[in-house]
């Protein structure tokens, strides 16, 4: 499995309203990532995207989807979680930033008790990364749906995803670890996974069977930890709470 995986075959974002509210882009010393805003000064990755020392730097993008950049100030991977085990568990990570964004952006909101994703049930990944055509880092915001294959059960460390078409083979590639896997009602998004990686494809970089944490095993950590830095989390209905 690739240390870091856009989202294969995906499709560019183009609605403003949609993901590109709450996706970004992270740069790290080993490459690029993608998370998700969780807060207005926080964002949500995966472990393995912030263990690395050295400099990092989120781009977002705003309505008109320009890429702006926010200054980190601090990164930190789930505790339990070990760089040198080659599928580790607990790769869950949090960004927190220099100044809280603007309105150009919004969290999304944090699962709540009816986080578990069914089989069968449809998502919506996004990423930054790579594509299976091009293999290019272009750093442009793609989506694909993709169905839960697999429940989400606590403590397991992980769950899978397939997509809805085998022809089409979307997945996630270079890139995209850390990207959110959304759930979507109306205009409301739900982080309810976090993109980590998958075995590759035959002849590909990619992975059209992507392995996701899932968040709701996470959620104690996330809100402990944004407490700890003084930080603000959105809360499950997707409103913001102040943590003092």
């Amino acid at each position: 499995m690739p240390a870091a995986e856009a989202v294969m075959r995906g499709e560019p974002a183009r609605d403003p309203n949609g993901t590109r509210r709450s996706t970004v882009l992270i740069e790290t010393p080993e490459g690029v990532c993608t998370g998700a805003i969780i807060g207005p000064d926080l964002v949500l990755t995966a472990g393995h995207c912030v263990s690395a020392r050295g400099r990092y730097r989120v781009r977002y993008l705003d309505r008109s989807f320009r890429r702006a950049t926010a200054q980190v100030a601090r990164v930190q991977a789930h505790p339990n979680f070990d760089p040198r085990h080659g599928f580790a568990s607990d790769d869950v990570g949090l960004i927190q930033l220099a100044r809280p964004l603007g309105t150009d952006t919004r969290a999304a909101a944090l699962p709540g008790g009816w986080g578990s994703a069914g089989r069968g049930e449809e998502m919506l990944i996004a990423g930054f990364g790579s594509t299976e055509r091009t293999r290019a880092r272009d750093g442009v915001l793609r989506e694909a749906l993709m169905r839960n294959a697999q429940p989400s059960v606590p403590g397991r460390g992980f769950a899978g995803l397939s997509g809805e078409d085998r022809a089409h083979r979307s997945g996630m590639c270079v890139g995209d670890s850390g990207g959110p896997v959304y759930r979507r009602s109306g205009g409301a998004f739900t982080v309810v996974g976090i993109l980590k990686g998958g075995t590759t494809d035959p002849g590909r970089e990619c992975t059209s069977a992507p392995i996701y944490v899932p968040v709701r095993d996470y959620v104690g950590w996330i809100r402990g930890t944004a407490a700890q830095w003084r930080s603000a989390v959105g809360t499950p209905t997707g409103t913001v709470e102040m943590r003092h």
